[in-house]
């Protein structure tokens, strides 16, 4: 026969400022094989499970519910403090009457029914629980980390670093992710690449790391620590044990070079004739550069304050560039804006130093002033304001820049000022 123990946590105020504690203690005590029940302040606390351990010894429990806050916070308390006494730790549940309760209604009577419907239900599970003991599984001591950015990396080389086997799967070519495409690196502002850099080569000289760049994790099958992964590695065309990274191979496959040479097509219509000459003029002086799309891209932009899409789409079929590769370029950089730009864009750092001494205060000298928030737009096209994390003067903070131009040690009263002199 069970012979249940209900133990209801006040939580201090947490719960009993919403819940009638000993008013679900004495509904348990009306409930079916329930032995004992009774509302304390802090069950947790030692005096709490002290408690609960006279209480199962006194009366001989078999089962035992803790109604309180989240199993995550105390179910291992509970079930420990229950095993010291000999009560199998499986043997005891907890009902969630903070979050699931207590939390979530503002209704003192609703809560404590709602308290006593949980309680209810846990102890009948109670009584139908079976004594489980722990068991012990075989684990292979190997760990996959799927993709080669600079998260993957790190945690790659934290774990060979621990004496474990390491497989890193990254479905591009080359290892690295966004931050090998990074000039600098907030907030120090360091070369992306000297932090990079090193890293990636550590990955292929660590022993204990197997490096599949270009494949895809294709399967998973098993369980927590008997995984069975299936990977594949795409055909890349190359000899790997002969390559040396030269790059030769890339500049002369026919693949990408075709698509450099393929003829414009399906521009009719998007651009007149003036903004036709003009786009073609820069897209002429950018092919100079050797990576063409982010100088193209920042002269449009500098041209119209902005990507406009029709020249983004004559661009895209100019060159036989997929749009869809111009968007990915003007989305990742935040120098870009796919919006149309007041004439006069207006940036305040937010950096740590800017903050501390009071560009808060200069935002909001801006928005008072322009009545628009961060990232908005006048309505006449005069002003756009944006804030950014950092604009690299931290000497002169809070620091703003008006169309590029620094200003330093600024204030609400300057900002104003400021705004006012621009035509």
């Amino acid at each position: 026969m069970a012979r249940i123990g209900a133990f209801i946590c006040w939580c201090g105020s947490n719960i009993a400022e919403t819940v009638d504690s000993d008013a679900v203690a004495a509904y348990a005590r009306t409930l079916k094989d329930v032995i004992v029940a009774v509302s304390y302040k802090y069950t947790c606390s030692d005096p709490g499970q002290r408690m609960i351990t006279e209480a199962i010894k006194e009366h001989k429990l078999t089962g035992v519910v803790v109604a309180s806050c989240s199993p995550r916070m105390h179910e291992n308390t509970f079930r420990k403090t229950a095993a010291t006494v000999g009560l199998n730790p499986y043997m005891l549940e907890m009902a969630n009457i903070r979050e699931h309760c207590s939390w979530v209604h503002s209704d003192r009577r609703v809560a404590t029914e709602k308290a006593k419907a949980l309680v209810r239900m846990k102890i009948e599970k109670v009584r139908n629980n079976q004594p489980l003991s722990d068991i012990t599984i075989p684990m292979t001591r190997r760990v996959m980390v799927v993709g080669a950015g600079i998260a993957g990396i790190q945690a790659a080389l934290d774990v060979a670093k621990a004496g474990y086997e390491v497989v890193l799967v990254e479905r591009k070519p080359s290892i690295g992710g966004h931050m090998a495409m990074l000039d600098e690196t907030f907030p120090t502002l360091d070369c992306s690449q000297c932090i990079l850099t090193p890293r990636m080569v550590e990955i292929v000289q660590n022993a204990k790391i197997k490096l599949y760049s270009y494949s895809e994790v294709e399967n998973v099958d098993g369980y927590v620590g008997n995984f069975e992964v299936t990977i594949r590695q795409k055909d890349r065309g190359v000899d790997l044990s002969k390559c040396t990274g030269c790059g030769d191979c890339w500049n002369a496959c026919m693949a990408r070079n075709q698509i450099k040479v393929l003829p414009p097509a399906g521009t009719a219509g998007l651009l007149n004739a003036e903004e036709t000459v003009s786009v073609d003029a820069l897209i002429a002086a950018a092919a100079r550069h050797e990576a063409v799309l982010i100088p193209l891209l920042l002269s449009i932009q500098e041209k119209y304050n902005y990507l406009p899409p029709n020249i983004l789409k004559y661009t895209s079929a100019t060159l036989g560039i997929p749009l869809s590769s111009l968007y990915a370029v003007a989305r990742f950089y935040h120098a870009f804006s796919l919006e149309p730009k007041g004439r006069h864009v207006i940036r305040v750092c937010m950096g740590t130093a800017c903050h501390l001494k009071g560009a808060v205060q200069v935002a909001d000298a801006i928005t008072s002033e322009l009545g628009i928030s961060a990232g908005d737009t006048t309505a006449d096209m005069k002003f756009t304001f944006e804030r950014v994390n950092c604009l690299g003067a931290c000497a002169l903070a809070p620091v703003v820049t008006v169309d590029g131009e620094y200003f330093g040690q600024m204030t609400g009263k300057k900002m104003a000022a400021l705004l006012k002199k621009c035509d």
